[in-house]
Parts: structure tokens; sequence; C-alpha cells
């Protein structure tokens, strides 16, 4: 499992996720805490895509894939020219095209039950199509059915999400998750789950507002990828949640711009490849 994090404001959008990503065998599981989750989809436009659930596509783990694809987007497979984005006039939904041309097809492949939540791959595609002024991010849900896309975040909109394991943060600044909705909506007669509601949204307490300083919105989104961890840690079972913090932002002027990052080689040992 993991927990995968994204904060818009009127500067940018904040990706934050942390590095477990659980094997599981017949017989057990391994938790492994290196696991790429951010990828920079292109290198010299403001695009990206975050990743949890399924850890593999095929024979190859989802950072790599993700990273031929980038290839692909930015002209530099040669048997791949038509998927190369035209700087002046790409959109980030043709972006989520690409990514599901990409990974669809293999996950159908693997063929593995798709009523099991561990055997779907999310992917959150953001960043700015050509020319806007504001990001907008999508939500593509893959496995072996149809493939599921929502735009989550639109141009004008703002605020946080988590996905994955989001029980923290919900009980944190929602006041709840999403099992007790479930139960008290099934405990209360129909006629007053309006007013349930109501109470419910009560307890929300907001953390973003669209102006909040860019600087804030980094340290909001990964200060939610850490209340997770924790709370992931001091339960019984497993630390589902946890390893290094990788931290991305993404705005129309500096474009993609890394603020943690870990490296599996030493960055002062390979001058050029901590990119």
């Amino acid at each position: 499992m993991t927990v995968a994090v994204l904060v818009k404001v009127h500067d940018g959008l904040v990706l934050a996720a942390d590095s477990a990503t659980t094997l599981i065998t017949d017989s057990s599981a391994q938790v492994y805490n290196n696991a790429d989750k951010i990828i920079q989809l292109h290198r010299k436009l403001p695009l990206a895509l975050m990743t949890w659930g399924l850890g593999r596509i095929g024979d190859s783990s989802v950072s790599a894939a993700s990273k031929d694809l980038r290839r692909r987007l930015m002209g530099k497979a040669a048997d791949y020219e038509p998927w190369k984005l035209d700087t002046t006039s790409y959109t980030v939904h043709q972006v989520v095209e690409r990514v599901i041309e990409m990974f669809h097809d293999r996950i159908v492949d693997m063929d593995l039950p798709s009523d099991n939540p561990n055997n779907t791959l999310g992917v959150l595609v953001c960043g700015y199509s050509a020319g806007c002024d504001h990001a907008e991010a999508y939500q593509v849900l893959l496995n072996s059915g149809e493939p599921k896309v929502d735009q989550l975040a639109t141009l004008d909109a703002f605020g946080w999400l988590a996905f994955a394991q989001t029980d923290a943060v919900n009980r944190l600044f929602r006041g709840y998750d999403i099992h007790l909705v479930e139960a008290l909506m099934a405990l209360v007669p129909e006629d007053a789950h309006d007013q349930l509601g109501e109470i419910l949204r009560s307890q929300v307490r907001e953390p973003v507002l669209p102006p909040m300083p860019f600087p804030d919105a980094i340290a909001l989104a990964k200060f939610l990828v850490e209340v997770t961890a924790g709370y992931s840690h001091f339960l019984f079972g497993p630390d589902t949640v946890g390893g290094p913090i990788d931290v991305a932002g993404i705005n129309r002027h500096e474009g993609f711009k890394w603020i943690n990052r870990k490296h599996y080689y030493s960055a002062e040992l390979n001058p050029g490849g901590a990119k």
C-alpha cells in the first residue's frame, strides 16, 4: 500500500508520496521501502504522474514503464514518433490517453482478478496544458476491466486530495473516514441522511487556501505523508506506508522541480544524473 498526496493552490500543485511497496505471494507479504511513485513525464514541460496500488506492469516496475512513456512523449523512442508532444498545443488530457494506451493492455495481459483492489493501478496525471495559467489533474484507474478516468482537479479548483491509505489524513482534517460514513448512513433512516451529511461536513477543517504560498503547500503535502506513515507505523501490523518521502512541485514559471527525492546512487559520484 501507499499514500499519495496532491495539494493545489494558485501558484501550482505539489505531489508527495511515500516509498513503500508490498509484494504479496501465496504465503506471505514483503514490504520494500524504495519504490518510485512520482515521475516527471517530460524534461521540458510541466507534466508528471503519481502512482499507487499495483506495483508492477508485466515484468516491469511501474516507475520503469513510466520512464519509457516519458521517452515516447519527448520523441526519444524511434518507433513512437506520433507520441511526441507538440510543446505549443499539448494537453494534460492528451497525456492521460497515452497513459491508458501505454499501460492498460499490459495490465489486462497479466490476467489479475479485477475485484481485488490490490490489482488496480491508480495513476494521477497532472500538470499544465500548453498556454494554461492553472494546472489540472486526472485520476486513471487501470485493471483488467475498462479504464476509469475522472478529472479530480479542474483549472479553477484548489485544495488537497489523498489516495490509497487515506484514513489518517481524513480523520485529521475531515474528522472521520469513509468507513464511519458508510456505517452511519446504514444505521440512520434515509430521511435523515441529508441532516447527517450536514453534521459530518461541519467536522471538516480546510488547511488549504488558494493564495497559500507555494512553499507552504509543499510543507503541507509532505506533512500529510508523514502523518500517514506515523499512523501506519504505530498500528499493529506491517508498516505499509514508509520509507523516504518524495516531493515535487509543478508551476507555470519554474515547471517541474524536485523538492525531496531519493536516489539509489550518490549524486556526487554521478554528476549530471540526478535530475
